[in-house]
C-alpha cells in the first residue's frame, strides 16, 4: 500500500508540474479581441464566448452564445449555441454543430455531430464519423467503421 501511495503522490506532482495553466478564465467577444490572447492560451477553468472564441487548450467549461475553438485539446464540457470545434475532445459537448477533428471521448448531443475518431455516443439530427465505437442516435448516422450501434431513418 505504501509503494502505491508513493508512486500515486509522484505522478499527481510531475503532472502537477507539467500541466501548468496559463489562465483560470477567459472572456471574450471575438477571438481577436479576447482576453487572453489565442495564440498560446491554456486555460484550466472557465470560458465565456459572445460571438467566437479561439485558444491552444482548455480543460473545464466552456460556454459559448456564438461558437468556440480548440486548437489542441479539450477536456470538460462544452455549451455553444452555434458551433463546438475542437482537434481532440474528451466529455460532453452541447451545440448546434459539435465537430472534433481527430479523437472524441464521450457525448456529443446536437443537430449535426461529427468526430474522426469517436468512442461514446452521438445524439442528433447527423451523426458523423470516420470510426465510431458505441451509440450514434440521430435520423442520419454514418461512419466509414463502425463498433457500436447505429438508430436512426438512415444508416
Amino acid at each position: 500500500m505504501k509503494k502505491l501511495v508513493m508512486a500515486f503522490a509522484i505522478l499527481c506532482s510531475a503532472a502537477a508540474s507539467c500541466a501548468e495553466p496559463d489562465y483560470y478564465a477567459a472572456l471574450c467577444a471575438w477571438a481577436p479581441g479576447q482576453i487572453p490572447s489565442s495564440s498560446s492560451s491554456v486555460i484550466w477553468g472557465v470560458r465565456g464566448t459572445l460571438f467566437y472564441g479561439d485558444c491552444t487548450r482548455l480543460n473545464g467549461l466552456d460556454l459559448a452564445i456564438g461558437a468556440n475553438t480548440v486548437r489542441e485539446r479539450f477536456n470538460g464540457l462544452e455549451i455553444a449555441l452555434v458551433f463546438d470545434h475542437a482537434n481532440s475532445f474528451a466529455g460532453a459537448g452541447f451545440g448546434f454543430a459539435n465537430v472534433v477533428d481527430y479523437e472524441a471521448y464521450g457525448f456529443q448531443l446536437g443537430a449535426w455531430n461529427h468526430a474522426g475518431e469517436g468512442y461514446g455516443t452521438q445524439w442528433g439530427v447527423v451523426n458523423t464519423a470516420g470510426y465510431f465505437a458505441g451509440l450514434q442516435l440521430g435520423l442520419f448516422n454514418w461512419a466509414d467503421n463502425l463498433d457500436g450501434l447505429q438508430l436512426g431513418l438512415v444508416n
